[in-house]
C-alpha cells in the first residue's frame, strides 16, 4: 500500500480531559485520595500519550506525511488521505468510521489495560509490524457492513457500524412503537430496539440474547429489549437477521423517543409519529481489522 498522507484521529484521556482541561473538583479530590474509581486514569493517560508519540513517530521515519486530530474535530474532507489512524479504543475508531467511506481505518489500541479495543489491529507493541504489513501489502483490509438510517425519508449522516438503539429517552420509560419487516406490522411495548451490523453483534446486542455474527458477514439482525405481552400474548419478532436487501420500518408511539447510533454521542429525537427505515448500507467501511476476531465470543 502506498501512504502518503495519513489522517491520525486521537482520543483524549480522562485524565486530560477531566483533570488537565475541566480541572473537574469531584475528580482531582478523588484523584489526589488515590480512590479507586480513578485508579487507573495516570496509568492509562501515560500508556495513551506513548502510543500517539510512537505512531507519529514511526511515520515520521517512514516519510509519511500525516495530520493529527482530536476525535471531535473529524470533518466530512477525509478522502484526500490514504490511510485513516484511530489511536484510542473502541469509541474513537467508531467516531473516526463515521466520516469514512472510501478511505480504509485502522484502529489502535493506546492503553489496552484499560480499554478492550476490539476493532483495533494495533497497539503499542505490534504497531510496526502492522504498519509494515500494511506497507508491504501483507495485510489486506476487510469490507465490514454499516447501516443507513432515513429519519422521515432524510438520510441520516451518520453510517451504523455498532448498534443503534430506538428507545424512550428515558431509561426507565417504555419504548413504544410499530415495527413492520417483510410488509408484517406488530405493535410493541418493551425498553427498546437494538439493531446493528455483524461488527456490533460482540457487544450490547450478544448482551440482550443476540446472535455473535462473524465481522465480515453480509446480514443484520435486530434484538428486541424487555418486551411486554399482556397474558397469551406473544410477539412475532423478539429477535432475527435480516439480508442486505430487507429493510425495518419502525413508528414511533413515543412523545419523547431517540435514537441513539454507535454509542451515547449521537442522538436524534424521535417523537411520536415519526418513521426510521433501517436498511445496509451501500457503503462498507473498509478496515484493518482481524476477520476473526468475532469468534472469541462465539465459544
Amino acid at each position: 500500500m502506498d501512504l502518503k498522507k495519513v489522517l491520525v484521529v486521537f482520543k483524549k484521556s480522562t485524565l486530560q480531559l477531566q483533570a488537565l482541561e475541566f480541572k473537574e473538583p469531584r475528580f482531582l479530590k478523588l484523584l489526589e485520595e488515590g480512590h479507586a474509581s480513578v485508579a487507573k486514569v495516570k496509568t492509562a493517560h501515560e500508556q495513551h500519550v506513548e502510543t500517539l508519540e510512537l505512531i507519529e513517530k514511526e511515520l515520521t521515519a517512514r516519510n509519511v506525511e500525516f495530520v493529527s486530530l482530536h476525535r471531535a474535530e473529524i470533518d466530512e474532507e477525509t478522502q484526500h488521505y490514504d490511510l485513516v489512524i484511530s489511536v484510542g479504543g473502541d469509541g474513537t475508531f467508531l467516531d473516526a468510521s463515521h466520516s469514512l467511506h472510501r478511505v480504509p481505518l485502522l484502529g489502535v489500541n493506546s492503553a489496552p489495560g484499560s480499554s478492550f479495543g476490539h476493532f483495533c489491529l494495533a497497539n503499542r507493541s505490534n504497531f510496526v509490524k502492522v504498519l509494515d504489513g500494511i506497507l508491504a501489502g501483507q495485510i489486506s483490509p476487510s469490507r465490514l457492513l454499516r447501516l443507513q438510517l432515513e429519519l422521515n425519508g432524510e438520510l441520516l449522516p451518520e453510517l451504523v457500524l455498532n448498534e443503534v438503539l430506538i428507545a424512550h429517552c428515558n431509561p426507565a420509560g417504555t419504548s413504544r412503537y410499530l415495527l413492520t419487516i417483510d410488509d408484517l406490522e406488530e405493535e410493541q411495548r418493551s425498553s427498546g430496539i437494538w439493531v446493528g451490523p455483524p461488527p456490533g453483534s460482540t457487544g450490547a446486542i450478544k448482551s440482550a440474547g443476540g446472535s455473535v455474527l462473524p465481522i465480515c458477514e453480509q446480514q443484520y439482525q435486530y434484538v428486541i429489549r424487555e418486551g411486554w405481552t399482556k397474558p397469551g400474548q406473544t410477539f412475532k419478532f423478539m429477535k432475527g437477521t435480516l439480508g442486505r436487501t430487507q429493510k425495518m420500518v419502525i413508528i414511533s408511539q413515543m412523545r419523547t423517543g431517540a435514537l441513539y447510533i454507535d454509542g451515547q454521542h449521537i442522538e436524534y429525537q424521535f417523537p411520536l409519529g415519526e418513521e426510521l427505515v433501517v436498511r445496509a448500507s451501500e457503503h462498507d467501511l473498509i478496515a484493518f481489522v482481524d476477520p476473526q476476531v468475532n469468534d472469541i465470543f462465539s465459544t
